[in-house]
């Protein structure tokens, strides 16, 4: 044996007895020879404080809104007024449309009555054709001509909002964030200034939500990180398990997809996915909610409203359980009808879930025609009358 090894083995066999020796000391497992030539590294997962578990202690954060000037039409009016207005969310700048009911008293007065608030969220559109209110303005619109304010965020890298973020997945989960900081920023200021000097009051103990499409995904994440009985109604939503929820819709790329499996690939390896899918976190949700679905509809499938559903009755089924109350029959949804209703004051997630179901035949993915969705609103109006009386 060549003399200069002999110092190098007996420094690798001093080196392994002494790695030996505190993992004897300091583990319970079974002793094991740690290789010297093997570089370890904590992975970085930049993702997961966006999960649905972690976003229920994320650091959320309340601003100012601004009212910054108002949208005038013809209709607008004698009906109603609108107006843009921003905020901060995610330390950025967030802007959207504002509806307010065309005679708003001045609510400097403090016994004057504050309104109502609906938050509108839409569903995806493209950027190039956007503008504010687009996928909400109808239901808006409607909502103010019947006393209720309204607030509907462009998101970012829409409207007069900064960017979004260049992670797309980063731009995805950050959303439920952007409500939940207007809901506080609501609340901490409830009095907002309009352009003309008039101030008027938004109640923000008397709020609720309306969803479109991928809005519904956002608005039902929402509900289950702040676990709030928040009244909500959403049409048409995407309610598959995430990610399919956007596999669904990858074959309409140019690329009919391969760049967006690539990427989730690298997703899965290094998340997992149930820690930011909605439907894996149903024990946090609470109602009441409804909603409304065309059998039509061949961007969201009518059948994922139902198989969410059977979920939910799952979820209720065991809530009951624990509560010690008899499991009721599950009952089959017609056109117009009512799935399943609780009455139940929720005050916890452990309490059954309260919602309405509502199908229409024909209808497509924007409830039309407009027969089956002047029914929706409709019974949106009833339903919010009722829940934020």
């Amino acid at each position: 044996m060549p003399k200069f090894l002999l110092p190098l083995i007996l420094c690798f066999g001093l080196s392994s007895g002494l790695l030996l020796v505190w993992q004897k000391h300091h583990s319970d497992q079974p002793l094991s020879l740690i290789s010297p030539f093997i570089e370890y590294h904590i992975q970085e997962l930049p993702l997961q404080k966006y999960s649905i578990p972690n976003l229920k202690n994320y650091p959320y954060q309340a601003s100012e809104i601004t009212i910054l000037e108002q949208q005038t039409t013809q209709t607008e009016a004698t009906e109603f007024s609108s107006y843009t207005f921003s905020y901060q969310t995610f330390n950025q700048k967030m802007t959207g449309l504002l509806n307010l009911p065309k005679k708003v008293e001045d609510t400097t007065d403090s016994n004057a009555a504050a309104l109502p608030v609906i938050i509108l969220i839409r569903g995806w559109v493209p950027a190039e054709s956007y503008y504010p209110g687009m996928g909400t303005s109808h239901a808006g619109q409607t909502f103010a001509k019947h006393g209720y304010a309204t607030l509907a965020i462009d998101f970012f890298g829409y409207g007069g909002s900064d960017p979004e973020p260049e992670d797309s997945w980063k731009a995805r989960f950050i959303k439920p964030i952007n409500i939940i900081e207007l809901i506080l920023s609501l609340q901490q200021q409830p009095q907002l200034t309009l352009p003309d000097g008039q101030t008027l009051t938004l109640n923000s103990d008397q709020l609720g939500i309306w969803a479109h499409s991928n809005g519904g995904q956002i608005a039902l994440t929402t509900l289950e990180i702040t676990s709030q009985p928040i009244p909500t109604t959403l049409w048409a939503p995407v309610t598959a398990p995430f990610p399919y929820s956007i596999l669904f819709f990858s074959d309409e790329n140019e690329d009919e997809g391969k760049e967006m499996r690539a990427w989730l690939a690298i997703f899965e390896k290094k998340y997992d996915v149930f820690d930011f899918s909605l439907t894996q976190h149903l024990d946090l949700l609470t109602g009441p909610f409804q909603i409304h679905h065309g059998l039509a509809d061949e961007a969201a499938l009518p059948a994922w409203s139902i198989e969410f559903l059977q979920k939910i009755d799952q979820e209720n089924e065991q809530r009951r359980e624990k509560l010690g109350e008899e499991t009721t029959p599950e009952p089959t949804a017609t056109e117009g009808s009512t799935a399943e209703q609780y009455f139940i004051n929720i005050e916890t997630p452990t309490e059954p879930i309260q919602y309405e179901f509502f199908q229409y035949p024909g209808a497509d993915h924007n409830l039309q025609p407009i027969e089956s969705w002047n029914q929706a609103i409709a019974r949106d109006l009833e339903f919010f009358a009722t829940e934020l009386r």
